[in-house]
């Protein structure tokens, strides 16, 4: 494993290509090597001919001055790139398989051939809460195993069944010379934190009592010193029980120097395969993240960045009147532009393209130094650009490399990840998919 996922990097820190596998890898403080799709050699082309006079003038108006200031510094960007990398844009990457080997784990009642839909489904059972009508009510994870669990009483909520269906134990990695001292098997909790300096494996198992069939088992490999919280991000309620305990039982601090959201915004050509409702669109999305209460977990002076796509419209509920930093006390102080390119270092398609644009940007800002400050956003801000060849849908490159010159302490400081789909050393992640791409068959 390489000791850096940057490939290129100019002196003032603005123009950076990195490697995306390879930086998650890192981030995990990972020897082995995580699985990829075939890296894009040569552009999209997009089929783009607008059909009615509404799609007509949306196709002649989509170059805003905001687009074009963003294609020049993009223009710039890989103009530099290019006159110091000759060959390829990315590592050279192990492919992950679309179809498990005959003989692998079976499910109870349905025979999964993609692993990607498997452990989703799994992620959506172990993630899903207890609700009451119109009410966000606290975790209980019992009542939850409980109502899928029941056989003969749909509405039982015994805990004996609950302890049977799902159990978990920990052991340390195989190439780890550490012991991990339990290895017993525990009710399967949706909170965990490692406080060991080595990795951590959890075994995940259902209790199957059916005579010749075999229990399911899931390994996840959890990162030094990594914490995570596998709910959805739509029940803040239960992150804020789960977290008031965890960080109880091990003193971990409550309040991040750093905190990055990836949220799934409402977006007709690649909904997030029914991992978030995208029922109301962007007000129900601007709702859900408010009430998650992300400013009361900052720290004084914190960095916080929020992912978003290129409707204007999603830039105004973060940046503007009303919207999410405004109500966070939050500042935004640079951009970070995310542009996706074939191996050869062109955009994945034109750049122009009315349909869809080859980049995504990192609405980066501070938080307020102290209670009686009121934050407000730079007149000028700094644009950096992240080229990166694109990996598996929607996996965005890891930035903790990127971040950490920012923090007070590189070394010692405290970070969120929200919509996270994988872990960070030292980290902790929120989310109904938080572990999985730590998933043992993402791995080589």
């Amino acid at each position: 494993m390489p000791s850096t996922s940057i490939l290129f990097q100019n002196a003032d820190r603005d123009v950076t290509l990195i490697d995306i596998p390879t930086s998650i890898a890192i981030a995990q403080g990972r020897s082995d090597t995580l699985l990829s799709t075939a890296p894009l050699e040569v552009p999209y082309q997009l089929h783009e001919e607008p059909k009615t006079s509404q799609a007509k003038k949306n196709h002649s108006s989509h170059l805003t001055d905001l687009h074009i200031e963003y294609k020049s510094t993009i223009h710039a960007a890989l103009a530099e790139i290019r006159s110091h990398i000759s060959g390829p844009w990315c590592l050279p990457r192990k492919l992950m398989t679309q179809v498990p080997e005959h003989g692998e784990m079976q499910l109870d009642t349905v025979q999964h051939e993609d692993p990607e839909k498997e452990i989703e489904s799994r992620l959506r059972e172990w993630s899903a809460l207890a609700e009451s009508k119109g009410e966000d009510t606290h975790f209980d994870f019992e009542k939850m195993m409980a109502s899928i669990s029941a056989t003969s009483d749909p509405n039982a909520t015994d805990s004996e069944t609950v302890a049977h269906k799902w159990s978990v134990s920990y052991t340390s990695p195989r190439d780890d010379a550490h012991v991990y001292p339990h290895q017993a098997a525990e009710p399967w909790t949706s909170s965990f934190h490692n406080p060991e300096d080595h990795p951590v494996d959890i075994h995940v198992r259902e209790n199957v009592t059916q005579a010749g069939r075999e229990a399911p088992a899931y390994r996840f490999t959890i990162p030094p010193h990594a914490t995570f919280f596998l709910s959805d991000s739509t029940h803040s309620d239960a992150f804020r029980a789960a977290f008031r305990e965890l960080t109880d039982d091990y003193v971990l601090p409550r309040h991040f120097d750093l905190v990055l959201l990836d949220p799934p915004w409402p977006n007709r050509s690649a909904k997030r395969k029914g991992a978030y409702e995208q029922v109301g669109g962007m007000p129900h999305m601007k709702k859900m993240l408010l009430n998650m209460d992300i400013d009361s977990y900052l720290e004084h002076n914190a960095v916080v960045g929020v992912w978003i796509t290129n409707k204007e419209s999603m830039r105004a509920q973060v940046l503007g009147p009303g919207g999410l930093f405004e109500k966070w006390n939050v500042g935004l102080v640079e951009e970070w532009i995310w542009v996706k390119l074939t191996t050869a270092g062109e955009p994945m398609f034109d750049i122009d393209s009315a349909l869809r644009k080859p980049y995504e940007v990192l609405l980066l800002g501070r938080a307020a130094p102290n209670a009686w400050t009121t934050m407000s956003h730079a007149r000028l801000t700094k644009k950096k650009v992240i080229a990166a060849v694109p990996d598996v849908h929607s996996r965005k490159p890891c930035l903790k490399e990127l971040l950490e010159p920012y923090m007070p302490d590189a070394k010692k400081y405290s970070a969120l990840e929200v919509f996270s789909r994988n872990l960070v050393a030292g980290w902790t992640s929120w989310g109904n998919e938080v572990i999985k791409y730590n998933w043992e068959k993402y791995w080589a």
